[in-house]
């Protein structure tokens, strides 16, 4: 598949998965959003700043999201909820298969 699917075709795709991962964050109750979340104690310094990584391999996709979860939200249920929403975009607008869908919860927000 790899080879049937242009570099620049593959770039376009894994910005389009970014928007739809952003739209679900954006649509899941209890997720608070905090742009460059710290990743280092995942041992992920290396890693550039974005919260949201998508990795294309053999007509599947893995997205990994770091996230922040408000104070008062159960952490299985919010994390679910955007791993639910999230396939479904996906699902719907590109021809890959989802491979997994990693959700790191970073902070619980105290606001």
């Amino acid at each position: 598949m790899r080879d049937s699917i242009k570099q620049e075709d593959l770039s376009r795709y894994k910005n389009m998965i970014i928007s739809f991962v952003n739209t679900a964050i954006a649509q899941t109750e209890g997720v608070a959003r905090e742009y460059n979340v710290i990743k280092s104690k995942f041992g992920m310094t290396t890693m550039n700043t974005k919260n949201i990584h998508v990795y294309i391999y053999d007509n599947e996709v893995t997205v990994d999201v770091y996230i922040n979860v408000r104070y008062g939200y159960a952490v299985p249920q919010v994390v679910c909820k955007l791993q639910e929403n999230i396939i479904g975009l996906i699902k719907e607008s590109t021809p890959f298969k989802i491979k997994n869908i990693n959700v790191n919860v970073s902070n619980v927000i105290f606001a």
